[in-house]
């Protein structure tokens, strides 16, 4: 008898008996509890991942549109025609400067017209002034910051903040980069003022797969746009609603912007000021549940008569294949993609089972795809870091890597009392080889004096080309003494391989100013400064010799 009672089938029965005999009022009442949890549940899982997925590509587009402008502060034209136009101080060079203005703002025409997303653009002087402008109007953007922050130095900052624009017909967003000269100096500023309209196309994407809508609200709880066709731009929440959709971190119900009664979640976005807001029909899931409660209430009813009947097929019918589909999304969520299950049903459980290898191919394609595009954004990344640090044609370190290194130097040596030393190198007499032999056998020489540099050196140390013919390299924990060895070896050493030349041969000299780090240097120019005038001295000395300052 107790082997009986333990029996499965023998518990379905006696569970059958029992829910046959509980009151339906409490059956009921239970299974809307349970089944309201389950709702709620998922619409606020769908709305989190609706947001999310909105969230990450507002980021993915405005890193995208910073990119660009912070580009466009780095481009020739730019730096060139501010650096210009700071020469132009006197009223007689008034028909130059308006010169210089006219080129540079067709130049931000032409690249206004090549981005999509940008709706003007806008250039500033060191003064704070407008220059040249890509507008024929009044520019949004009237004057760069007074003062600019280390972050905005390097990550630009936002000028002018989301919000509809009735100049332009849509939402937009002005950001603010400085323009830095070629020797870091800030002589202006680029504003552009973005159309925040562009991002309704990748809105209707996010949401292709979701029955929810996609709001982007300004700081004041303003429409900016949406993904529902016809969402009025003029439309805002009330008061109350702001402050209840900002306090709370659950969806609330409320009179909504897509939908007349709408359920919400709202998610604050960290790079622009915008809240997204995601909204729900409430008088769809409304239904959804009531539907789901006639159909349960129906099922318990036949479930009544039957279950007795079938209560064992059902438990092995049933219960085996869930427990096969719940290891294997544990698996999933594990990391494991590759989990297949063999669909040998043609029931819901079977389809189920078809579903879920579909949504695992989904995922592992998915993974794919973001991890390609993560490695080609990687190799991007890093050929633009090299880009910024390096000097095309030798390869070697530019100025700006150089005054990085050695203000990093000077501090390391003011820590650990680890002397360094600085080698200013300069090609004697290039001019006129230049001019003798051409500018290609010119740059082979640039190129071998290089490749010569960092042969010369250890991993720790650095060679940079300083400008035109003349070279700068940082021996890391090494004095004076040492430096000179090293000096006369790379002298040697670029001689012997200029000659070495099949076509051209060239017996090239070199001049090295030698000097190093003390306590009292502060900046880099301190250094530079007496490299050079060790420099000087092995010139008129006669070149093709080596001269240390601290000697």
């Amino acid at each position: 008898m107790r082997l009986v009672l333990y029996s499965i089938k023998s518990k379905i029965v006696i569970f059958a008996v029992i829910a046959t005999l509980l009151p339906t009022i409490s059956l009921s009442l239970l299974s809307f509890k349970q089944n309201e949890a389950l709702i709620s549940d998922s619409v606020t899982r769908e709305l989190r991942i609706l947001a999310d997925n909105t969230n990450r590509q507002l980021d993915q587009w405005a890193e995208e549109n910073m990119l660009a402008i912070r580009a466009l502060s780095t481009s020739s034209p730019v730096i060139e025609g501010l650096t210009t136009l700071k020469q132009f101080s006197d009223s007689k060079s008034a028909s130059a400067v308006k010169q210089t203005q006219s080129v540079m703002a067709s130049y931000l025409r032409s690249v206004q017209i090549k981005l999509d997303e940008v709706l003007e653009l806008t250039v500033f002087d060191a003064t704070r002034k407008i220059v040249a402008s890509s507008s024929t109007s009044t520019p949004e953007v009237r004057e760069p910051p007074e003062q600019w922050t280390h972050t905005s130095l390097t990550s630009g900052t936002i000028a002018i903040p989301p919000a509809w624009n009735d100049r332009f017909a849509t939402a937009t967003i002005s950001i603010i980069y400085p323009v830095l000269s070629y020797d870091s100096q800030l002589i202006g500023a680029i504003a552009a003022t973005l159309d925040l309209g562009t991002f309704e196309s990748r809105l209707a994407e996010i949401k292709k797969f979701s029955s929810g809508e996609i709001v982007l609200l300004d700081q004041h709880g303003k429409v900016l746009l949406g993904s529902a066709p016809g969402v009025d731009h003029q439309a805002v929440l009330s008061p109350h609603q702001w402050e209840l959709i900002q306090m709370f971190d659950e969806p609330i119900s409320y009179d909504g912007l897509s939908y007349p009664k709408a359920i919400g979640l709202a998610h604050t976005s960290e790079n622009i000021p915008v809240t997204i807001l995601v909204e729900q029909d409430h008088s769809a899931i409304q239904a959804a549940w009531i539907k789901l409660r006639n159909r349960f209430l129906e099922f318990v009813s036949i479930l009544i008569i039957i279950v007795t009947a079938v209560a064992l097929y059902m438990g092995h019918s049933i219960v085996t294949p869930l427990k096969q589909l719940i290891n294997a999304v544990k698996g999933i969520v594990e990391g494991n993609l590759d989990i297949y299950l063999p669909a040998k049903r043609r029931d819901e459980v079977g389809q189920l089972t078809d579903i879920f290898n579909q949504m695992t191919r989904a995922l592992r394609n998915k993974h794919i795809e973001i991890m390609t595009a993560n490695q080609a954004m990687q190799q991007q990344n890093q050929l633009l870091q090299k880009l910024s640090i390096t000097d095309g044609l030798t390869g070697l370190y530019n100025r700006t890597k150089l005054d990085t290194i050695l203000s990093e130097q000077l501090a390391r040596f003011k820590r650990h009392d680890r002397p360094f030393c600085l080698l200013m190198i300069d090609i004697d007499y290039f001019k006129t080889i230049n001019d003798k032999l051409g500018h290609i056998v010119g740059d082979r020489i640039l190129v071998t004096v290089a490749s010569v540099l960092l042969k010369s050196i250890r991993t720790i140390d650095y060679a940079a080309r300083y400008g035109g013919d003349e070279f700068v390299v940082i021996l890391t924990e090494t004095n004076s003494s040492a430096a000179i060895k090293t000096a006369e070896r790379i002298r040697a050493e670029v001689n012997s391989a200029c000659l070495a030349f099949k076509e051209h041969p060239a017996h090239i000299t070199l001049s090295i100013g030698i000097t190093q780090s003390y306590y009292d240097d502060i900046t880099p120019n301190d250094l530079i400064a007496r490299a050079d005038a060790a420099l000087y001295e092995a010139k008129e000395s006669g070149r093709d010799r080596v001269h240390c300052a601290d000697a």
